[in-house]
């Protein structure tokens, strides 16, 4: 430990040490001023890395692919440079913490943060984790992995209770964790909003204690998930480091007065501010101020990785008649209608807190008509759980020129001379602890005004979403009034309204005004303003009429942000709105129909053994849209495998039955058997399997041999398999290695991934693909020795292209 921070922890007082335990604010901890000790800022993530600001201050910022596409790329290499990427993303948004990696697992396929998370497999979770721990921190800039931990899906999540078999909770939940803080070095920890056992997370004495710090030996902070600290005694001596979002509500003077009582020994409380002082050392917050500006860099190497995980992340799961690429091989392309509701819609990355404003990207309708100028394009039905935010050049300020105004006054005054006054091209504004420079919320109040331009005529659906209680007017119809309690809905993390409706009946081109008033006493808020123009009633047919005059149809469907974020879990996989139909339509007039799959998590498809070809690009990015161009050109192979399995139906989902929490308890009663693992159990043929996904290239694999027959415990034994790219194109490949316990002394799943290599193999070309199966592929956790133990015996170690495409087996004896 420096010497500076000896110094402090000499120095601090007991109220400051407690202040420098809670949050400041949103986004920063307390600084103690007369000591130098400064402020940590912290930014969201996993996806980008989003900054301080909110509304419309926000700092354009790389939007990397999300974490299902990370994890579809099975490449810890690539990953690492992503983290690399975020790093030095936090470094120009001035942050010292960046809120990332998120490595919790895919229990179920409608956990409203799938996307955000790597894969349903704990070891592939754990290696990418790694990579992105490493390579951020490289930066100086320290990782929360989180969320520490079953904070596997949505429900109830601010207060559930996870009760999981031990050795599940060790094999699984908490593998991933363990290998950030052991192979990575992880700096920091975010603890989860759930309980385990009875206990909150945020305040629990056997994780964030006993496991993480005395049995992991992990030397960092652990935060709270923002309100998830509830006792500040409890808190405290559970292990929590820093109480977030500021100010204090339990830590600061709430702690102070809880070691008065003697409830907190003084002891403990150095203990965790000897964790923050070494953060600060780490990330040099001294020297690295939180009041820099913040920038944005679009750098073309920058979008150039960016692209690169988007295709290394695509899977192509279906390709049948040769239905891809498009692209012939003497350079010609068939006439291709492009349908579907993301095609001009495309969807980047998901709903919550790792949303972001990103820098300009195009969708894949955009992308694909760059490089196919003559193909037609008709949406064909809507997705929208919401009413439609209309497009920027609908919208006008008060003047006529664009952007609504947005204005701001501290008190309630409306007339007063604003503090902030802006403009914004769309109509969602969002605060999420932090207001513009010079707002004041004790009160504040914010005006959103200007017009809507229709263009077209008839009735239009208005929609308003709101926190607190504000007057929102759309022409003379009022969709809220001012003081009105409106009912609850799920958006905003679930603390704002359900949608008010209002119909008008407008004139093509004749402007209807928008007035929104807001009053504010913190900085948490938001107004959404949706409009759905009427329709013709005829999308579907033209869209089925454009299909079935082109040579090839590009069916581009999927979810959004109403429909996978934080904060709530989908109720189905199938997809929103009459997006199936339009599949089974399209497919019926055109052979050539190729099903591009916009969604972050997995979806039905009972339309699947219609279609020729199924491209899964899930939230790609802002380089997404190029990267599914490229693919279905054929410009680049799609080099993913699925990091989860994709059931047919939900309740084929071998953990649905015990989803829904029953007095407020979760049971993880599938133990083992979530994903893959499950389906092994039932037999239950899943839709696709983890790891599937297909190349343009094609590939034999040739006998595997083992370096050993034999092994003691403790040792490793090495596998070669030989791949040969038969084809006209390079072959990309996913060798994968299982481990199946033949006769175990205890349950354990069927096979269980352990390792795996991805490799590119020239056409024409034969290489030797080697897997190295360490000690840690055969343990697994003995509770009563509470540590990992190798049982002796035979184990099968399934050579396999998926989870359910086992191409060779190789037995092994641990002695």
């Amino acid at each position: 430990m420096s010497s500076r921070i000896e110094s402090w922890l000499s120095e601090l007082t007991l109220t400051e040490k407690c202040r420098l335990l809670g949050g400041a604010s949103n986004w920063r901890t307390e600084p103690i001023d007369r000591l130098g000790i400064p402020a940590v800022k912290m930014s969201d993530g996993p996806n980008g890395v989003r900054g301080e600001f909110s509304g419309d201050e926000r700092t354009p910022s790389v939007v990397v692919p999300v974490g299902i596409v990370q994890g579809a790329t099975w490449d810890p290499e690539l990953i690492g440079r992503v983290g690399d990427l975020l790093g030095r993303e936090a470094r120009r948004k001035t942050s010292h913490v960046l809120l990332a990696p998120a490595v919790n697992l895919h229990r179920t396929p409608v956990g409203g943060r799938t996307f955000e998370y790597f894969s349903e497999d704990p070891e592939l979770t754990a290696t990418l984790g790694v990579a992105t721990v490493a390579a951020v921190q490289a930066h100086d800039v320290a990782v929360t992995v989180k969320h520490f931990v079953a904070n596997d899906t949505e429900i109830e999540r601010n207060t559930v209770d996870v009760v999981v078999d031990e050795r599940v909770l060790r094999e699984l939940y908490l593998r991933p964790f363990e290998a950030s803080v052991r192979e990575a070095g992880a700096w920091g920890i975010m603890s989860a909003y759930n309980q385990i056992d009875g206990e909150f997370c945020a305040a629990n004495d056997r994780l964030l204690n006993r496991i993480l710090r005395h049995e992991w030996g992990f030397d960092g902070f652990v935060v709270s998930d923002w309100f998830g600290a509830h006792d500040a005694a409890g808190s405290a001596n559970g292990g929590l480091s820093i109480e977030m979002p500021g100010p204090a509500r339990i830590y600061g003077s709430t702690l102070e007065k809880a070691v008065v009582d003697g409830r907190v020994e003084e002891s403990t409380i150095d203990a965790l501010v000897r964790d923050v002082l070494v953060l600060v050392e780490r990330t040099h917050a001294v020297e690295r101020s939180a009041d820099e500006p913040e920038s944005s860099v679009d750098e073309p190497a920058e979008r150039a990785l960016c692209r690169e995980v988007a295709v290394a992340g695509t899977v192509m799961a279906r390709n049948e008649r040769s239905a891809l690429p498009l692209r012939a091989a003497d350079g010609s392309t068939p006439s291709i209608a492009v349908v579907g509701p993301n095609a001009a819609d495309t969807r980047i990355m998901g709903g919550g807190s790792s949303a972001l404003l990103s820098l300009p990207y195009r969708s894949i309708l955009d992308a694909l008509t760059a490089r196919v100028p003559d193909l037609v394009h008709e949406p064909g039905c809507g997705i929208d759980k919401h009413t439609p935010l209309p497009s920027p050049e609908q919208l006008v300020g008060p003047d006529g020129e664009p952007g609504l105004e947005v204005r701001f006054v501290n008190g309630t005054d409306i007339t007063a001379e604003p503090v902030h006054l802006a403009r914004a091209s769309v109509s969602d504004m969002r605060w999420f602890g932090s207001l513009p420079s010079g707002v004041d919320p004790s009160p504040a109040t914010f005006t959103l005004g200007g017009a809507y331009v229709p263009t077209v005529s008839g009735p239009h659906e208005f929609g308003a979403i709101v926190t607190g209680r504000p007057s929102v007017r759309v022409g003379e119809h009022h969709l809220a009034r001012a003081g009105e309690q409106l009912p609850t809905g799920e958006a905003f993390y679930g603390f704002a309204s359900a949608e008010q409706i209002a119909v008008l009946d407008l004139l093509a081109g004749e402007p209807v005004e928008i007035d929104v008033e807001l009053r504010m006493n913190n900085p948490f808020a938001g107004v959404r303003i949706g409009v759905r123009p009427p329709s013709s009633g005829d999308e579907m047919e033209r869209a089925v009429d454009a299909a079935r005059q082109a040579d090839a149809a590009v069916v581009v469907i999927g979810t959004n942000d109403d429909w996978e974020t934080e904060g709530s879990d989908r109720t189905t996989i199938a997809l929103p709105g009459d997006q199936d139909e339009l599949v089974r339509r399209v497919a019926a007039v055109n052979d050539r129909t190729i099903v591009v799959v916009n969604a972050g998590s997995p979806v039905a498809m009972p339309w699947i053994d219609d279609v020729a070809a199924v491209v899964i690009p899930f939230f790609g990015g802002m380089e997404g849209g190029e990267a599914v161009a490229e693919v279905l050109l054929g410009d680049v192979d799609p080099g993913g495998r699925l990091p989860t399995t994709f059931p047919r139906r939900l309740e084929d989902a071998p953990a649905w039955p015990h989803y829904q929490p029953v007095d407020g308890v979760q049971r993880y009663g599938e133990g083992f058997g979530i994903g893959y693992r499950g389906h092994d159990r039932t037999g239950v043929e899943p839709l696709f399997w983890f790891g599937h996904g297909l190349s343009y290239g094609t590939a034999e694999w040739g006998d595997p041999t083992a370096s050993s027959a034999t092994i003691a415990a403790g040792e490793s034994v090495r596998v070669t398999v030989p791949v040969a790219a038969t084809g006209a194109r390079d072959a990309t490949v996913v060798v994968q290695g299982y481990v199946a316990p033949v006769d175990p002394p205890v349950d354990r799943e069927p096979k269980a991934l352990k390792v795996w290599a991805k490799t590119v193999v020239t056409a024409g070309a034969t290489r030797d693909v080697e897997l190295h199966f360490g000690p840690e592929a055969f343990r697994r956790w003995d509770v009563d020795a509470a540590d990992w133990v190798i049982d002796p015996g035979d184990y099968d170690l399934h050579i396999a292209a998926s989870a359910g495409d086992v191409r060779s087996t190789l037995r092994v004896r641990v002695d």
